[in-house]
C-alpha cells in the first residue's frame, strides 16, 4: 500500500478538524412517542437536536438505521423527508448511502443513476461520495457530463481523474492533464500547471514545485526554484 505524503496527512487533519466542527454525529436515533416521530442527535456546535419529522404515519415507522427511516408512505434520512424514494424497496448502504428500486441517495439527495447495475460506490463518506456506472462518474449528488467511468481513479480528498479529465470538488479542473497530474494534499500540479485547493498558481513552476508538511503559520508550505508558498500564496519572510 502507498503510503500518503505528509501533505496529504496535513490536508486529512485539518479537514478532519472542520468536518468536526459542523457535522451531524451519525449516532442519532428514531424515536416514536404519543403518536409522533422524532429524531434526535448530538453536533459539537449546537448539542443535542430533536426534530419532529412532519407527515409521517408513526403506527407504520420503521427505524431502519439510526439514520433512515420509513413508514408505509414515505422515507426520510435523518428528519430529511426523500419525497422520491420508494419506502417499500428502501435499504441503508454504508452510511449515508441508501438505495431503493429505482435509484440511489445520498445524503438523501436522489443520485439519478442511469445504470443501477452497473452502479460501484469508489468513495463514501458524509464529507466526500464518488461512484461509476457504465455511463457516468457520480460527485456527491452530481452526474458528471462528459466523464469516462471506465477510466476513473480516486485519487485524494475531493480529487479523481479519468483518461480526459480531472476532477476537483466534482467538477473538472480546467486545462489540467490527467496523465502528469499529482495529487499532493492542498496542492496539485501537472507537467504544466500548479493549483491550491483548485485554484491555478499563477508563475508557480510544476518541474520544481513541492510541498511541505508544517502546521506553523509563520514558515512556507510549499516551493519551487523561485519561491516559497504559505496557503498557496507567495510566502515572504515578513508575512
Amino acid at each position: 500500500m502507498k503510503a500518503l505524503p505528509k501533505t496529504g496527512i496535513l490536508a486529512l487533519m485539518l479537514t478532519s478538524i472542520v468536518f468536526l466542527m459542523t457535522a451531524c454525529n451519525t449516532d442519532g436515533k428514531y424515536e416514536v412517542k404519543n403518536g409522533k416521530v422524532f429524531f434526535t442527535y448530538w453536533t459539537v456546535s449546537f448539542g443535542t437536536q430533536r426534530h419532529e419529522l412532519k407527515d409521517v404515519d408513526a403506527a407504520s415507522f420503521q427505524s431502519m438505521k439510526d439514520w433512515l427511516g420509513r413508514d408505509a408512505h414515505h422515507v426520510w434520512f435523518k428528519d430529511r423527508l426523500v419525497t422520491s424514494a420508494h419506502p417499500a424497496s428502501a435499504e441503508p448502504m454504508e452510511y449515508p448511502l441508501f438505495r431503493d428500486r429505482r435509484d440511489y441517495y445520498y445524503k438523501g439527495a436522489p443520485l439519478h443513476v442511469k445504470d443501477l447495475a452497473t452502479f460501484t460506490v469508489k468513495k463514501c463518506e458524509e464529507r466526500e461520495f464518488w461512484a461509476t456506472d457504465s455511463q457516468y462518474i457520480y460527485y456527491d449528488s452530481l452526474r458528471i457530463e462528459g466523464s469516462d467511468p471506465a477510466t476513473f481513479e480516486y485519487l485524494e480528498f475531493y480529487k479523481a481523474k479519468d483518461r480526459l479529465h480531472v476532477y476537483y470538488n466534482g467538477k473538472i479542473l480546467p486545462d489540467a492533464d490527467p496523465a502528469s497530474y499529482v495529487a499532493m494534499g492542498t496542492y496539485s500540479k501537472d507537467k504544466s500547471h500548479v493549483w491550491y485547493c483548485g485554484e491555478l498558481m499563477e508563475g508557480a513552476d510544476p518541474a520544481t514545485f513541492e510541498a511541505e508538511e508544517t502546521l506553523e503559520s509563520d514558515k512556507p508550505d510549499a516551493h519551487d526554484k523561485n519561491r516559497q508558498y504559505r496557503y498557496g500564496k507567495v510566502f515572504e519572510l515578513n508575512d
